[in-house]
């Protein structure tokens, strides 16, 4: 592809009788079209190798590109150069080095925008916004205000700051996907992708975006039309795969162990009558899963009608509100459900009454695994449970189902594997990180043997919510 382009920039060149390269060079990339941009800097070089200014534009194309190995080569050749600092500090922007250009000592407007991007890489997105805001609105500037507005939450503000390049649109028709308008942002994203190549990564997000923006507006042919688009330039299984495995994980695991605990079941030789049997784990599994679907209806009905969007649960910025409601839901189904099926154990499931003073050093202990796990998920690309009271409310109504009723049920028929099997299930069942609900399940569980009652695990979990509430949005981030 770059060879074409070469050969049309070169043709256009001599055309024009020479022309200036970099001042072409420029031009392209402030358009967005990279390779057309090294074309014409790679031929500029050619006639005048030591050229600064083509040079500097060649090592932000490669770092555009995420080619440090390349950008690095042209950066030694321009030695001493007034601009070379700005360039190394954006190379280690590439590298993942972001308090590094924090501490160098950057002057003027590109030096804002480089402490604005690694304030952006480490989440400090406050303050990253309050440096881009006095920026001259270059190309980088807006995707970079784009960006923040979106992440911020605020998807409609930033709207208005972008301009027509093809990332620009992509971008802006996340946006306007994010913000509830989805009928322009499908607008959009159809006509932007007829500009993009299907090698290029913006295609496959544009497409991922359309995607979600038909379904929502349960335009299910134009929804399928796309996600069919989508398959042929993505490895959507893997994609799935590469989410998932931890839930896949856990799931495999449960049902392993559930075949071993079976196969260890020896046949009766008499039948033992007994007047209000405990209900069999399948019957436990048909619950929780009639949980889901009420949770995902009302999810669905939010989604509708707050954003039109019948897909608002796998939104950005629209998930942060419909997924704590599905939780809640979830949770609610799970307490009230139970306590009309099981009225008469009900008492006898949550344990002793005092036992709710336990739940304000559960709280603490909860946060603080929370807090542990934030630290380290971001390294290995896990999710994370959303920060908000509701989601915590629907924990906290599920204790009754996944800490009372399924590891006593567990017990009755599998003895020694009831509080693997247990903690399994409430990670598998749960909607959220797996690994974290399973080490969590583990430890709930044990301290209910402890505790001997649920009132503290369930005050536990309110006391954890109640505390995320207070602290300021830039610390949520870190849970």
């Amino acid at each position: 592809m770059r060879g074409v382009w070469a050969l049309a920039v070169a043709l256009g060149l001599a055309w024009g009788q020479g022309g200036d390269y970099a001042a072409r060079c420029a031009r392209l990339y402030a358009q967005g079209a990279l390779e057309a941009a090294q074309a014409t800097c790679e031929l500029g070089l050619v006639v005048a190798p030591q050229d600064r200014e083509v040079l500097r534009l060649l090592v932000r194309i490669h770092l555009d590109k995420g080619e440090v190995a390349q950008a690095q080569a042209y950066l030694d050749r321009l030695g001493e150069d007034p601009e070379a600092p700005y360039l190394r500090a954006r190379a280690l922007l590439a590298e993942g080095r972001y308090r590094e250009v924090l501490a160098l000592d950057l002057e003027g407007r590109e030096g804002r925008l480089l402490r604005a991007l690694a304030l952006e890489r480490l989440g400090r997105l406050e303050e990253a916004l309050a440096l881009a805001r006095g920026l001259p609105l270059e190309r980088e500037v807006r995707l970079l205000l784009g960006r923040l507005y979106l992440e911020l939450g605020r998807p409609l503000e930033g709207v208005a700051y972008l301009g027509d390049t093809p990332e620009e649109v992509v971008l802006k028709g996340r946006l306007l996907l994010a913000g509830g308008r989805l009928a322009e942002a499908a607008s959009l994203l159809e006509e932007v992708r007829s500009r993009l190549s299907p090698e290029s990564p913006l295609y496959r997000e544009a497409l991922a975006a359309l995607v979600l923006a038909r379904f929502g507006r349960l335009d299910g042919q134009g929804g399928f039309s796309a996600l069919g688009e989508l398959a042929q330039v993505e490895n959507l299984p893997g994609l799935g795969l590469a989410r998932l495995w931890p839930w896949l994980l856990c799931a495999v695991a449960f049902l392993g162990l559930l075949v071993y605990g079976e196969s260890r079941i020896e046949p009766l030789r008499t039948v033992e009558v007994v007047e209000d049997p405990l209900p069999g784990p399948g019957r436990l599994y048909l619950f929780a899963l009639g949980g889901l679907g009420v949770a995902l209806l009302v999810s669905v009905a939010t989604g509708l009608g707050l954003y039109g969007n019948a897909l608002a649960l796998f939104t950005p910025y629209q998930q942060g509100v419909v997924l704590p409601l599905f939780h809640l839901a979830y949770g609610l189904y799970l307490f009230l459900g139970l306590y009309l099926w099981q009225r008469r154990r009900f008492p006898g499931l949550l344990g002793p009454k005092e036992a709710w003073v336990e739940g304000f050093w559960v709280g603490p202990l909860l946060l603080g695994l929370l807090w542990a796990y934030g630290q380290v998920r971001g390294f290995l690309g896990l999710g994370g449970l959303p920060p908000s009271l509701l989601t915590f409310l629907g924990l906290a109504l599920a204790e009754p189902f996944f800490r009372g009723l399924v590891p006593w049920v567990f017990r009755e028929r599998y003895r020694d594997l009831a509080l693997p099997l247990a903690a399994l299930l409430f990670a598998v069942a749960w909607p959220g990180p797996a690994l974290f609900l399973l080490l969590v399940g583990w430890l709930l569980l044990r301290l209910k043997e402890r505790t001997g009652g649920l009132l503290g695990l369930a005050l536990g979990w309110v006391v954890a919510g109640v505390v995320l509430g207070l602290f300021p949005s830039a610390w949520l981030r870190r849970f």
